[in-house]
């Protein structure tokens, strides 16, 4: 269950414990265990006065609680992982030059503006470059599945030979452009895990996921979908 105070900062709730990611300032945290109960305590009754809230603004929360309505965190539309590209089998067609050349200018143009500019701007540039060239179809129209799992196929086996560093959320990005470039429309899903903590990034379009394993997926929790 993924909750969202704004369009900046949202959470999930990992091992009994509150754990946000905020987009507009590059990163994830915790509150002590004090101030998440009286975040919680917030959330279920925003007009008690008994509540001292002051520590709460100095993590920007209060006006996004406000702002938000002092809801309760709500279900997102993620489907539960199935299945996984990298775990089906494939005949190994040739690659199109032109899908290499995508592979490679998309990854190195997603790693420069990880370093240049902040996750917001990229996550929202993304998107709308997305909406400009794919439109959501459901994953129960199988030859639509079947083409798309068959494009995230080509970016996996082109992306090993990118020189370029493999990181999770460099390739994610990447794949979400280069699918969208070729119609389709795909979720970058971002979660976390603890103990210790550690946040992943994959590509999933319903139950199936595009560039990670099932095993992988189902043990991080997902706190952030775009």
């Amino acid at each position: 269950m993924i909750g969202h105070l704004n369009a900046d900062i949202s959470f999930c709730e990992l091992g009994g414990r509150l754990f946000f990611l905020d987009i507009q300032r590059d990163r994830y945290f915790q509150l002590s265990e004090t101030l998440e109960r009286a975040f919680l305590h917030y959330l279920q009754a925003p007009d008690d006065a008994r509540i001292d809230i002051s520590e709460l603004t100095r993590y920007n929360l209060l006006t996004q609680i406000s702002t938000a309505r002092a809801q309760r965190p709500r279900e997102l539309d993620i489907a539960s992982p199935g299945e996984s590209v990298l775990e089906m089998p494939y005949l190994e067609r040739r690659i199109p030059y032109h899908a290499m050349r995508d592979v490679f200018m998309t990854v190195g143009t997603m790693r420069w503006q990880l370093k240049a500019w902040r996750l917001k701007p990229i996550l929202q540039g993304l998107a709308a470059y997305r909406s400009s060239h794919a439109r959501p179809v459901a994953n129960t129209d199988p030859e639509h599945t079947q083409r798309l799992a068959e494009a995230a196929n080509v970016f996996n086996r082109v992306r090993p030979y990118v020189p370029i560093e493999t990181r999770c959320l460099v390739d994610s990005l990447s794949m979400i452009r280069f699918l969208a470039g070729r119609g389709f429309h795909a979720q970058l899903v971002m979660g976390v895990t603890c103990d210790p903590f550690s946040a992943h990034a994959w590509v999933q379009h319903g139950p199936l996921v595009l560039n990670e394993t099932v095993g992988t997926v189902q043990a991080h929790v997902p706190i952030r979908v775009i």
